[in-house]
């Protein structure tokens, strides 16, 4: 089957008033902020199709929708979920388990028994924080702000064998009125002085200073690599890894699972024992750009999703990842997905799934296709 979604919107406060609302074509402003838009089978927000809802239709027929390798593989559960994220104000710095580490924390520790990697595509220019910086790195970067008591936490794990581990704890660890200080000693520090290539950073921990005074984030965020995502551009982000999403507009892709642990930049829970056990210290994220060819597959080291940018025109391109389930979200134009069940008309901001049954696919027309598939399809 072949059936146009309809989508959760999520109203979170660091959302957008206008993003979401003008890519799918209602008025804007919105009353309240609005933050993702989610297509995909989440209990917690599962998209409409066909009088019901995708996690309904996958419940009812999981080999029909999902196919026999996908059921295998995942049992029951759908295995990705595909968003459209609109931050105004910074998200938490925050990380996610894998799959072990969700199974080994004490029981309620996470929502589901899942990892929850995660990759994205920038559809404006995309500010994040992802990855550590080599402690050599952080630590000069640090050094140069004269802060004495942070100099000391930079001295204090230098010595240790996981020395970007050993400053990560350190920071989060201070508590109370030494936190305090060291907050506002760091943001004071950054306020002055042109802090070099760390300039951009520097900035935008300034302006996310002005969104959470007083947070250990600011403290985390130079010790963090910065980005800013082009439009087009790709980032991985595995399990593991330490991010922080700074505004702009993306296409986001994650495993279907709803486990997260913060750090701080947020008045929800912070578990800093538990993101010290699962935090990958040591990997990095290089952002891989355009290739500017129709159908651009972009690389996982996961089973659960691949993400896919396809450029159509007026001549019909195939889509990827038949033999298992597809979802397909039309920005920036009209497009037009045919199959032998039947032909979606996606205007910007719609989406679309297609079932295992659905062998082969094409896409044609003037917007960008987002194709959300497995790991597993071809």
């Amino acid at each position: 089957m072949i059936g146009k979604l309809s989508p959760q919107i999520q109203a979170y406060a660091w959302g957008s008033r206008t993003v979401l609302a003008e890519l799918t074509g209602r008025p804007a402003p919105t009353p309240e902020p609005e933050a993702e838009l989610w297509m995909g089978a989440h209990e917690a927000a599962p998209s409409g199709i066909a009088g019901s809802t995708l996690d309904k239709l996958v419940a009812d027929d999981p080999v029909g929708t999902m196919g026999a390798a996908v059921v295998e593989r995942f049992g029951g559960r759908f295995p990705f979920l595909l968003k459209v994220l609109a931050p105004e104000r910074a998200l938490s710095i925050q990380t996610h388990p894998n799959a072990q580490e969700a199974l080994d924390a004490p029981a309620g520790t996470y929502a589901d028994a899942w990892p929850k990697p995660e990759a994205l595509v920038a559809v404006t220019p995309y500010e994040i924080f992802a990855g550590l910086r080599p402690y050599d790195e952080a630590a000069a970067l640090l050094r140069s702000l004269r802060v004495a008591q942070l100099t000391r936490l930079v001295d204090g794990a230098a010595a240790q064998s996981e020395p970007m581990a050993a400053l990560l704890a350190a920071v989060l660890r201070t508590e109370g009125a030494e936190r305090a200080r060291l907050v506002d000693s760091v943001v004071g520090a950054c306020r002055v002085g042109d802090h070099g290539p760390a300039a951009d950073a520097i900035g935008a921990v300034l302006r996310i200073a002005e969104q959470f005074p007083g947070d250990i984030g600011l403290v985390v965020l130079p010790m963090m690599v910065h980005r800013v995502l082009q439009p087009g551009d790709y980032v991985f982000v595995p399990a593991g890894v330490l991010h922080a999403y700074v505004r702009g507009t993306c296409v986001e892709i994650l495993a279907n699972s709803d486990n997260i642990v913060r750090a701080g930049l947020t008045p929800k829970q912070i578990n800093v024992e538990e993101l010290l056990r699962i935090v990958d210290v040591h990997r990095a994220m290089v952002p891989e750009q355009a290739a500017g060819c129709r159908v651009q597959s972009f690389p996982v080291d996961v089973p659960h999703f691949q993400l896919h940018v396809v450029q159509p025109d007026d001549t019909p391109v195939g889509l990827p990842g038949h033999g298992g389930p597809r979802i397909a979200l039309a920005l920036g134009g009209t497009v037009r997905v045919e199959c032998p069940d039947g032909t979606v008309q996606l205007a910007p901001g719609e989406s679309c799934f297609l079932d295992a049954s659905v062998a082969d696919a094409e896409a044609s027309g003037q917007g960008t296709l987002y194709l959300a598939t497995t790991g597993l399809s071809g």
